[in-house]
């Protein structure tokens, strides 16, 4: 079950994302040869249009590649012979790879420089009159491998050749979709539960409810003289009341009836060594509400849920500086499966919860001004958009080269450290 729960919930927080992904960029005229879901060698494919989608076998993410944003790499070598098919103006239109393929009237050529991204030209030696050539790339151009069409990006439909704002959209999209997918996750779970009321569902044992006689069925009118209209209302009085002795109305049978009532002061230890004092009345509130309701609610949930996030993310980095940080705070696919596979025998309820905690934890986490993350990426669009100009070619790639190879050490640690966690106890 566990597995299977994993497998779901990966399969849907990465194809979301790079969905988002892929909308947007393609809504730009930005071409996308692949969607990719994991990483390492191809398990499934399936082509549509222009866009081969792809299914790989390691759960570590998943890519969108998108013409001229530097992920592509020249199949073409100095020194290889390949076969072109020209139109009448004399632009390439076809570079055959293989063999596999019905193209007439071709020609050979031995290949000393090529570029199908910025210059667009292949040149070399012909193989038919031993000729230096040097030919075009036309506007729609393919690449020709096992029989099958891989368009060549034209300048103008490359993710470096667009204005910033578009770019922005196509790399924002990803996290945004993360965050969209959570707030529907919590919208259905507030909907499957129901929000918490205000009438009361049960009585803790040994509580401050219990001491002054606050019965199941009891509904929270007032606190004080302030009138009460829904649960977190409730939360926030007691925490701004600061444990002060408070005058709640209930009402009961259809009367009303008024209690003192001294909260109590409960802790919860933070993981920063830190404590978050709560004052609690003690019950457990009955579930339902209207639409509305539950709509606020799963807002509610949402925005809690990403607050919680930001807390635990700004723990961390500040660990980095205390001396405080342990890889134990990071969970790479091992340790998301472990929790998973927990997660998933408490029931559908809490697998939803976590599942929306997850996405939102995956839209901040690629926001993070790292570079090869889609927030590192993001500053180099700001930095162009702000000084009229890209980032140099080489420093970027310098740059985000850098950013890969730490998020592979990362990515190494941390898959060590969960395997030690849960498997080498």
């Amino acid at each position: 079950m566990g597995i299977i729960a994993f497998i779901i919930i990966f399969g849907l927080l990465v194809t979301v994302h790079e969905y988002g992904h892929l909308l947007f960029a393609k809504r730009a005229g930005i071409m996308c040869p692949e969607f990719a879901i994991g990483m390492g060698p191809k398990i499934f494919s399936y082509k549509k249009d222009e866009t081969l989608y792809t299914i790989r076998l390691l759960p570590v993410g998943g890519y969108v590649m998108m013409a001229g944003s530097g992920m592509e790499q020249n199949p073409i070598t100095e020194g290889m012979t390949v076969s072109i098919k020209r139109n009448e103006t004399g632009e390439v239109t076809h570079v055959l790879l293989d063999d596999q393929h019905q193209f007439q009237q071709i020609e050979q050529i031995e290949v000393s420089a090529s570029d199908f991204e910025d210059e667009l030209f292949i040149e070399g030696i012909n193989q038919y009159t031993n000729e230096s050539v040097r030919y075009p790339i036309a506007h729609e151009a393919y690449f020709v491998r096992e029989g099958d069409l891989i368009q060549i990006a034209p300048r103008d439909r490359q993710f470096k050749n667009k204005k910033p704002w578009p770019k922005f959209l196509a790399l924002f999209a990803g996290p945004l979709f993360n965050f969209i997918l959570a707030f529907v996750l919590f919208i259905g779970l507030a909907f499957m539960v129901g929000a918490p009321t205000t009438t009361i569902k049960d009585v803790a044992k040994d509580s401050p409810a219990q001491e002054i006689g606050l019965k199941n069925g009891d509904v929270i009118k007032k606190l004080n003289n302030e009138e009460v209209k829904n649960f977190k209302q409730i939360r926030s009085f007691l925490n701004e009341n600061g444990g002060e002795t408070v005058k709640i109305t209930v009402e009961r049978n259809g009367s009303e009836k008024v209690f003192n009532l001294k909260p109590k002061l409960t802790e919860q230890k933070l993981s920063n060594g830190k404590t978050n004092k709560l004052y609690t009345i003690g019950f457990y509130p009955q579930s339902g509400g209207s639409i509305i309701d539950k709509t606020m609610y799963g807002i509610t949930l949402t925005i809690d849920g990403a607050t919680k996030i930001f807390t635990l993310l700004g723990i961390m980095i500040a660990s980095i500086f205390n001396g405080s940080f342990s890889f134990d705070m990071l969970n790479g696919p091992v340790g998301i499966y472990k929790n998973t596979e927990q997660v998933a025998s408490m029931g559908i309820e809490t697998l939803i919860g976590y599942t929306a905690m997850l996405s939102v934890n995956l839209g901040i986490m690629n926001l993070l001004p790292i570079p090869a993350l889609d927030g590192g990426r993001i500053l180099f669009v700001i930095y162009e958009a702000i000084f009229r100009r890209p980032v140099n070619k080489k420093a970027e790639m310098y740059i985000i080269g850098a950013g890969a190879v730490f998020l592979f050490f990362v990515m190494i640690m941390v898959t060590w450290n969960d395997i030690s966690r849960y498997f080498l106890k």
